[in-house]
């Protein structure tokens, strides 16, 4: 058993001073009371506050290599879909090595900007022509073992492609092949597709379903993953309506819109979580919270793609849980993820405090709760919230940083919210093992 005791602890009731956290063998909270004798306590964390650990419910890690090298003309007006491309020729150089090495990378990353758990939504299964490594699941097994050597914990939501998108003619459902740069995405078959990942759940890879879009999946798929899933007790994550072009595809094809189609596929539920529901409407919106969907949004890939933004007032009202996603990690900081959240729903609807609880409340408790119970619960992980049962994942915060200069315990998360980076976090812990501390800590 150790025995944590920061200045501050942010709880389920809030911030609480001088309190002690006790962690168990296995990596979980035993205990929270005051703070006792000197003897009981382990390690002091003084002038730092814990925050629970946040969750990453949405990355491609491999992503991280086109930072900085997408901002040149790709065409006359670039746009997702150009970007797309520059993504796909990055996809392509791929090997079990190399996504390994940029995984790794990218995991240190977040592990410095206080993530402690990821989705990884992971689609580069094969070899560049389509044929199958050997072993078939090698490049998800490289991905997974980049999180155990970065000491992040990874929920790996295994993507199913089928093939290349939307067929324009209404009568032709099968849609169209994949493409030279998407065959190594995409199984030869459905039960290709669940063989590996039944060969994963099995080997106790935490796992999580994904097919990648109702534009890659055809209906046959995507009744047998939503089965699949919750026969397992698995996440569902799907990319659903970031870009008019695909709804008004899908529209053309199956005279509805792509979350609309999922609910028609029983392939929305509690368990399915909705990858940017940009452009989602009012009937779409009405279905997620129906069936108690959750969505995640992406603010600082949405914003870098061009993609718009999320109905954020609209989901509020409508009782849909929200979590975040570094999705391109363009940026990786979920302080900013939080804050454009916010800031980029203030400017849809030219007012202030839209992310909010109640009337009186101020956005940082809210936003903090996505950024780590919702996403937490996105991915069926234990973990997003300091209290006892759950999984001591924590990040700490130094409260003498100059950012958070005047700070108080009443505003402190609307201090990080608004007015910090990930750098005022110092040290990072997963399970209850510290795996990363700041030069300044």
């Amino acid at each position: 058993m150790q025995h944590l005791a920061p200045d501050y602890l942010y709880t389920p009731q809030g911030f609480q001073a001088n309190q002690v956290v006790s962690i168990s063998d296995n990596g979980y909270i035993d205990a929270i009371r005051e703070r006792g004798p000197e003897s009981e306590i382990t390690t002091t964390l003084p002038g730092m506050a814990l925050l629970p650990g946040f969750v990453n419910t949405h990355s491609h890690a491999f992503q991280r290599a086109l930072r900085g090298r997408t901002h040149h003309a790709r065409s006359a007006r670039d746009t997702f879909w150009t970007w797309r491309q520059a993504m796909y020729d990055e996809a392509q150089q791929l090997t079990p090595d190399s996504i390994y090495q940029i995984t790794l990378q990218t995991y240190r990353e977040m592990l410095t900007a206080g993530y402690t758990s990821v989705g990884e939504f992971h689609y580069v299964h094969h070899q560049p022509n389509g044929a199958l490594y050997e072993p078939a699941n090698r490049m998800a097994e490289a991905v997974i073992q980049a999180g155990r050597d970065a000491g992040i914990r990874v929920v790996l939501l295994l993507t199913a492609y089928a093939r290349g998108g939307f067929t324009p003619s209404p009568s032709a459902l099968e849609g169209q092949p994949p493409s030279p740069t998407q065959r190594r995405f995409c199984d030869a078959s459905l039960d290709a597709f669940l063989a590996r990942a039944e060969e994963l759940r099995t080997s106790g890879a935490a796992l999580g379903i994904a097919p990648h879009s109702v534009r890659a999946v055809p209906e046959d798929w995507l009744h047998a993953l939503a089965a699949y899933s919750r026969l397992h007790h698995l996440p569902f994550h799907i990319h659903a309506d970031e870009q008019i072009a695909e709804i008004e595809q899908c529209q053309q094809v199956h005279h509805c819109t792509p979350i609309e189609l999922l609910a028609r596929y029983g392939a929305l539920d509690a368990g399915t979580t909705i990858i940017h529901a940009t452009h989602a409407n009012q009937s779409e919106i009405a279905l997620l919270a129906q069936q108690q969907a959750r969505v995640c949004v992406c603010p600082t890939t949405e914003g870098d793609l061009g993609d718009g933004i999320a109905p954020y007032a609209e989901l509020l009202v409508a009782h849909i849980p929200l979590c975040i996603g570094s999705d391109s990690n363009t940026r990786i900081d979920p302080l900013e993820e939080l804050r454009w959240a916010e800031y980029s729903a203030r400017m849809r609807y030219q007012r202030r405090r839209i992310l909010i609880a109640d009337e009186q409340a101020s956005p940082g408790p809210l936003l903090l709760s996505y950024g780590t119970r919702v996403g937490a619960a996105a991915l069926g992980l234990t973990t997003g919230s300091i209290e006892p049962g759950m999984a001591a994942d924590f990040v700490a915060v130094d409260l003498h940083a100059p950012e958070l200069q005047g700070w108080t315990p009443d505003d402190l998360l609307d201090t990080l919210c608004f007015g910090a980076s990930s750098a005022v976090f110092a040290q990072t812990w997963v399970q209850g093992k510290q795996v990363w501390q700041g030069s300044a800590a």
